[in-house]
């Protein structure tokens, strides 16, 4: 229902899914993993993501990646590898026209051959930078080396060809391949993935994880057909990742299995929070700063509906209203946004004494709490733990306006309506940022409005008519130890300068608004130069008569010194009648 969009927020750019036919889908990605089109855009590849033709896939430094193609072929990506999808074209009716041109371009790889190169061997090939190889109805490896490629058979046989000299390599031998040509042969040593050989009808039950041999792949319980359970490739190369790369739950005893290792009985990963689980339409807004080896230093945020998919965990015996302790969410449609990711789970400390600022209200029938976690707490994604700067900022709802009373406000409503933060109000998360520091939010109407506005501080302007969101403003002041921040955020504009509206039903149904604007003062402004800012904020109605909005927002910048510029924080609106 909801996009988290946490861990990866503003992490690696999108560029727009190419509109030409798919030609296979992700079915198991951890680490950071990403397409490259040829165009140059970049998509993050999670579960379910869709891979075309002339894309170059990647894996990150602790990156797992396995593929899908449409003949049934099967691609097991190693960490820190590219491969390149050169020529790709397959219909069921004409198996015998397929054709599939790969790429080893860096890194090491595992595959099992499809319908492709069956009928006419010709059609397959696969290009490293040392030799081609061919296929002869193949389960095989290949690998970059130090002196060369390593390449070795599990089923079937490779051509492996230079223009000097050509060789067979049949299952169980492996061949080594020296950048000047020269070749030696020898027993398969398993390098490229952990496995044994297999007969091709045993079924899937009768081949334990065991006997695979290291962690296999596996969709979640009610998504693998027992076709796919029998096809799985066995995955993870736990003979050459140390242990400390990935956690205990994904070795070969246990598997990777994410979605089946960890369901709770509502459907997602359990977090070990203290408290209960909330019903059903409860909310939780989330932000935090996220620091990524590669990037640096990332805003992230966004919000979750509870449903059978994600699981939002509260605490209320500390008499604040119910605190959020933990929180788990799966991704129910993985491709519609590069940032969402599957499985995300939060774990609070073992008390929520470990909160500071929090506070509760009771709007328009909904309860509303917030407060930020300080230390105890730990963040993953796709069981990689994430590193955070600061604390986790959360703000949470028992409901949501329903739709229904969503319908009778656009009936009783119409014009512009205010959103608004005021002065001195206590109803928010500090905003924080970077180096930890926190500040404060400026009110509604207070200091001066932006150029081209009427109205000054922080607000959301929403259109009844339309049903549009039609302005956004968040400004916040934060002294970072050598002046005052001063963050000036609005809607994103587009080339001409003109504010562009967002549809309210889009963010509501788990949408964002694009933030852009700037910081200045403080570390942001160097030799007169301020810093460009850059993020998103989520907008959801609480109360009968959507009395107010639960907001997170994030934003990241780099000032003109290169140093890493965030802002973070939640904040609830309250509704403030039309707009004067």
């Amino acid at each position: 229902m909801r996009s988290l969009l946490v861990t990866i927020v503003l992490l690696l750019s999108s560029g727009l899914v190419s509109a030409a036919e798919s030609v296979g889908s992700v079915i198991l990605s951890f680490g950071q993993n990403i397409a490259v089109a040829a165009d140059g855009s970049e998509r993050v590849l999670k579960r379910h993501s869709e891979v075309f033709a002339n894309d170059t896939l990647k894996t990150g430094r602790e990156g797992r990646l396995q593929l899908r193609f449409s003949d049934s072929s099967r691609l097991a990506l190693k960490p820190e590898s590219e491969f390149r999808i050169a020529e790709y074209h397959f219909e069921q009716q004409q198996p015998e026209e397929g054709k599939a041109f790969f790429q080893l371009l860096k890194g090491g790889m595992r595959t099992i051959s499809g319908q492709i190169g069956k009928p006419n061997k010709e059609n397959y090939q696969l290009e490293t930078t040392v030799a081609t190889i061919g296929i002869r109805g193949t389960h095989y490896g290949v690998e970059y080396t130090d002196e060369g490629i390593y390449c070795e058979t599990i089923e079937g046989a490779i051509d492996v060809a230079t223009l000097k000299k050509s060789i067979v390599v049949s299952a169980g031998q492996g061949a080594w391949w020296a950048r000047g040509g020269s070749v030696r042969q020898g027993k398969a040593t398993g390098q490229t993935g952990d496995y044994v050989l297999h007969s091709k009808n045993q079924t899937n039950a009768a081949i334990s994880a065991e006997e695979k041999g290291g962690v296999a792949e596996k969709e979640s319980t009610n998504s693998a057909t027992p076709e796919e359970e029998r096809d799985d490739l066995a995955e993870s190369d736990a003979a050459s990742e140390s242990a400390s790369h990935i956690p205990a739950s994904d070795t070969a005893e246990e598997g990777i299995d994410t979605d089946q290792s960890e369901i709770s009985a509502k459907g997602a990963p359990d977090p070990s929070g203290n408290g209960s689980a909330a019903s059903d339409g409860a909310l939780v807004a989330v932000a935090f700063t996220r620091n990524d080896k590669a990037k640096g230093l990332l805003s992230a945020n966004g919000s979750v509906v509870a449903s059978p998919k994600a699981v939002i965990m509260t605490d209320s015996s500390g008499g604040t209203g119910d605190l959020l302790t933990g929180l788990s969410y799966i991704d129910p449609q993985p491709n519609t946004t590069p940032h969402a990711c599957s499985p995300c789970v939060f774990n609070g400390g073992n008390t929520t004494g470990l909160i500071s600022g929090a506070g509760n209200l009771a709007l328009g029938g909904a309860n509303v709490t917030w407060g930020r976690w300080n230390t105890g707490f730990n963040l993953s994604e796709n069981r990689k733990d994430q590193i955070l700067v600061g604390d986790y900022h959360f703000m949470y709802s028992d409901s949501l306006t329903t739709q229904a009373q969503l319908d009778a406000l656009t009936t009783a409503r119409s014009g512009a309506y205010l959103y608004t933060f005021t002065s001195g109000s206590t109803h928010l998360t500090a905003p924080q940022i970077d180096n930890g520091a926190t500040g404060s939010l400026v009110g509604y109407g207070s200091g001066a409005a932006a150029p081209g506005r009427i109205y000054g501080g922080t607000y959301v302007l929403v259109n009844w008519d339309s049903l549009d969101i039609e302005q956004v403003s968040i400004k916040a002041d934060v002294d970072d130890g050598t002046g005052i921040r001063s963050f000036n955020l609005t809607e994103a504009v587009d080339n001409k300068g003109v504010a562009i509206k967002t549809s309210l039903n889009d963010v509501l149904q788990g949408g964002e608004l694009a933030l852009v604007g700037s910081c200045s003062g403080g570390q942001c402004s160097i030799g007169g130069n301020d810093t460009t800012m850059n993020g998103q904020m989520t907008f959801d109605l609480v109360g009968a008569k959507a009395d107010g909005a639960v907001t997170s927002y994030g934003a990241s910048g780099s000032n003109p010194i290169n140093q890493d510029i965030t802002l973070v924080g939640t904040v609830l609106l309250d509704s403030s009648g039309p707009a004067p």
